[in-house]
């Protein structure tokens, strides 16, 4: 055989399994135990572990190439697994550059089970090394690929997107009076507008015809969370335990094993055997790294929120994804991978690993924090305002600014919507 015929051979024994790695990275505990409870109702060669395999499992010495092409993961993934998947090839398939490729991926990579964006844009920008103009255009345009609205930031925006082409009330009574809509104060909007009842209960219809989430189940709902990673504090060292305890009580039958080796093995027999083994082996080869390349991954985040998840200060330090994937050497989409679905049981509670990761804003005095900080103080200082006058965002900018942070107005307003956080007419007492 020739050296070109072997590596082309190796190419498409290796590809499966590194396209099955990078899958399994973001999905959450529960979805990998199904998984595995699949492969065990279909493949003969698994069975649990005994008493003594379970003493003697050592997953120290496994080696894992940290090299590997993880851009070749994401666009060798079956188009058909999920709505992200089939999004990502659609803007593998789009004339778009490649920049703009590459946010548009790390956006459809952030949003939440219903397809609005679960991460603010300048993470974005940080994570894929560009300018918050340049994430702005790729998100303009992966709302529309279909279906149409994954990444707008909330429903009245998704809304809004649905009826601009369409009739003005309906637009109107969303754009205006959407905090009164979904409080069903139907009475208050239409006393306010200048429409005829019939007209009213037309534009009701028309916004009630229209999808509420751009997604609908992406991912099975799940009452209980399970986190993935437990954290414990002990004789002042972190200790983390991977929850993978139903993950790794299988192994391949020493039966089976046994049987491929013996020459006396029919072939038919032997050949089902070694097409099974190897289908096991691989995913059991897949189990380990997801476990390995999350351990890694909590590490490098405990070694950055020391001081957080030991409550010697308040908020999380600024934390990009880029941050993690140079210290362990990964791309920065396989890390964005990981932590996707993924919870944390911490002595702070139960945590999603996307919470540790905030983008930074400098003080006057030149200290560096998380953006979490500034928000929770533009929270804490309308939750103490004269309700009957309410604080515009101005007075909240100066207000900041004894406080040691130098922000534009706008940025407030950024930071007090995404908080869900109403504007000064609108919490003005009546």
């Amino acid at each position: 055989m020739s050296k070109l015929s072997t590596k082309i051979r190796q190419k498409q024994s290796i590809i499966p399994k590194q396209i099955l790695q990078s899958s399994y990275l973001e999905l959450s505990l529960d979805d990998i135990e199904k998984e595995l409870e699949n492969e065990i109702q279909k493949n003969p060669v698994l069975v649990e572990k005994n008493i003594e395999d379970s003493k003697a499992k050592d997953y120290e010495g496994y080696g894992f190439d940290r090299q590997e092409n993880y851009d070749l993961f994401l666009s060798n993934l079956p188009e058909d697994k999920n709505v992200i998947d089939k999004l990502i090839n659609q803007v593998d398939q789009s004339e778009i550059d490649t920049i703009s490729k590459k946010i548009a991926k790390e956006i459809i990579l952030n949003v939440d089970n219903s397809g609005f964006l679960d991460s603010e844009l300048d993470l974005i920008a940080d994570s894929t090394e560009s300018s918050i103009e340049e994430v702005e255009r790729a998100l303009n345009f992966v709302k529309k690929l279909n279906p149409e609205g994954v990444g707008c930031k909330t429903l009245q925006e998704y809304l809004i997107m649905q009826l601009s082409d369409q009739e003005d009330l309906a637009l109107d009574i969303i754009r205006n009076h959407f905090e009164q809509f979904l409080n069903q104060e139907f009475l208050v909007i239409k006393s306010s507008l200048s429409c005829s009842d019939t007209d009213f209960d037309n534009a009701l219809k028309i916004i009630s015809a229209k999808k509420f989430a751009p997604i609908i189940d992406l991912y099975e709902p799940s009452n209980h969370v399970n986190p993935d990673v437990i954290l414990r504090m002990k004789d002042d060292k972190w200790i983390i335990l991977i929850n993978d305890r139903n993950l790794s009580r299988f192994k391949i039958s020493n039966e089976y094993l046994n049987a491929a080796m013996n020459k006396d093995t029919p072939k038919e027999e032997k050949k089902f055997i070694d097409e099974h083994v190897n289908s096991a082996q691989s995913l059991l080869d897949t189990i380990l790294f997801r476990s390995h390349t999350l351990r890694n991954v909590v590490s490098e985040i405990i070694d950055i929120q020391h001081d957080y998840l030991s409550e010697k200060q308040q908020h999380p330090n600024p934390l990009k994804l880029e941050d993690i994937a140079k210290n362990i050497n990964m791309d920065i989409s396989s890390i964005s991978r990981t932590i996707k679905n993924k919870y944390i049981d911490t002595p702070l509670g139960t945590l999603s690993l996307k919470s540790f990761f905030t983008s930074k804003i400098t003080k006057k005095s030149g200290k560096v924090v998380g953006v979490e900080e500034l928000k929770t103080a533009i929270k804490d200082i309308i939750e103490l305002e004269d309700k009957n006058k309410p604080l515009s965002d101005l007075e909240i900018v100066k207000l900041l600014d004894t406080q040691d942070f130098s922000i534009a107005r706008r940025t407030v307003a950024k930071y007090r919507e995404s908080m869900n956080i109403l504007n000064t007419k609108k919490r003005k007492l009546k």
